[in-house]
């Protein structure tokens, strides 16, 4: 990726170092592939890996829902 920017480069990457980063990992969600990441205590879900379409349509599976995995 090629950020094109008047700004210094120190001002574009400020705080870059406070960020902080969740791994995520694969696992089944109700039956879904998904996903979840560990966020205080707690995991959510953060993308589906599923190939059906109606998995997508379904009220309890959105980005950042609480979830209990499967295994």
């Amino acid at each position: 990726m090629i950020l094109y920017t008047p700004m210094q480069l120190e001002l574009v990457l400020a705080g870059l170092e406070q960020m902080t980063h969740h791994p995520e990992r694969a696992t089944t969600v109700h039956g879904v592939p998904a996903l979840v990441r560990k966020v205080g205590g707690r995991e959510e879900l953060v993308q589906l890996l599923s190939t059906n379409p109606a998995d997508y349509l379904r009220g309890d599976l959105y980005p950042g829902a609480p979830v209990k995995p499967d295994d």
